[in-house]
């Protein structure tokens, strides 16, 4: 199972922080998402479950200042409100949304970065944004 983990580092600690993790962990994480601002960075990447357990117990990140939290958000998707209508999927940035075989409205929430964008775009609020 792969678990979605957000890396937050201030602008001060600089340097390419995904390329060090991998080279010093071993890991090899999914970018989700990458947002860059003057304050500093946040990036949400993908990890096996047991590598989320590696990079946890990893002095690596403490000691380059990076604050590390485990994503529990989730999309959800309410199939007996939903039409099938794919109003959200243009929107989807990934591809977390789109029509099955059967013209049905698929969730894959792996690909999902939770950006939201496809929330207000239900007519019949069949999606939201959880945590748990």
């Amino acid at each position: 199972m792969r678990r979605k983990v957000l890396l937050r580092c201030s602008r001060e600690r600089g340097g390419p922080l995904l390329a060090e993790l991998v080279k010093e962990t071993g890991l090899l994480p999914h970018l989700l998402r990458a947002d860059l601002t003057a304050r500093g960075s946040e990036l949400l990447i993908s990890l096996e479950e047991e590598e989320v357990e590696t990079l946890r117990t990893s002095s690596f990140l403490k000691e380059k200042g990076v604050e590390l939290r485990e994503i529990k958000r989730t999309l959800q998707l309410d199939r007996e409100s939903c039409t099938d209508c794919g109003a959200c999927i243009s929107l989807c940035p990934t591809g977390a949304l789109r029509l099955g075989e059967d013209y049905s409205l698929q969730l894959e929430e792996e690909r999902c970065v939770f950006c939201g964008l496809c929330v207000p775009a239900c007519p019949v609020r069949a999606l939201k944004m959880g945590e748990f």
